[in-house]
């Protein structure tokens, strides 16, 4: 469960350290390939629907700032609504497998009220396409697939892939301590620490 939990919650963090740290995991067998995709998949799904969130609940308060006015006329908020009426499929999937158009499109979708239900379903559709993808080719191909896709995403995933290595390691030790960890009342000869022994 902490495992499930640390991969679920490090996906608002970073989406592609999480899924690469899952791969890792996978491939040392410390947990099992359906619990990493799953912990990995709500995650990044939560953070989609998140980032449009944001837009819909504060981006009316942002249209009136004056320097945001000046830039964003109502006709170009009325173009941008109806751009992804009509192409919302597209555009949501697409910006997925696309490093750094996840965030603007998503917070734009909230702001032009694009409707919660057609941009779930869009952002289930591509984090289901991209996600257990990205954690299995990981998990099989290990370093054979890190290397290349990581000069797709930019030196930035330098840095992602020696956490990932960091967070395996930890985990691996924490695991171990656990395991070491004497329980004082069974252990031969030991004292015990309930005061009916006393």
């Amino acid at each position: 469960m902490l495992t499930f939990l640390s991969l679920m919650f490090g996906t608002l963090v970073s989406e592609d350290l999480a899924c690469v740290t899952a791969g890792l995991l996978i491939q040392r067998g410390q947990v099992e390939a359906s619990s990493a995709v799953l912990a990995c998949t709500l995650g990044i799904f939560a953070g989609d629907v998140g980032l449009w969130a944001i837009g819909r609940t504060f981006g009316r308060t942002v249209l009136v700032w004056p320097r945001v006015a000046r830039r964003l006329q109502p006709n170009r908020f009325h173009e941008f609504r109806s751009w992804l009426d009509r192409r919302a499929g597209w555009a949501i999937v697409a910006s997925r497998f696309l490093p750094g158009s996840r965030l603007p499109l998503y917070v734009i979708a909230g702001i032009v009220e694009l409707p919660g239900i057609v941009f779930a379903g869009w952002a289930l559709l591509g984090t289901l396409l991209w996600t257990p993808a990205l954690v299995l080719l990981t998990a099989i191909i290990g370093e054979g697939f890190i290397g290349p896709i990581s000069s797709l995403n930019g030196s930035a995933w330098k840095a992602d892939i020696a956490a990932a290595v960091v967070i395996v390691v930890l985990l691996r030790s924490m695991r171990a301590t656990r395991s070491q960890v004497p329980v004082l009342a069974d252990a031969p000869g030991g004292s015990c620490c309930h005061d009916s022994c006393h």
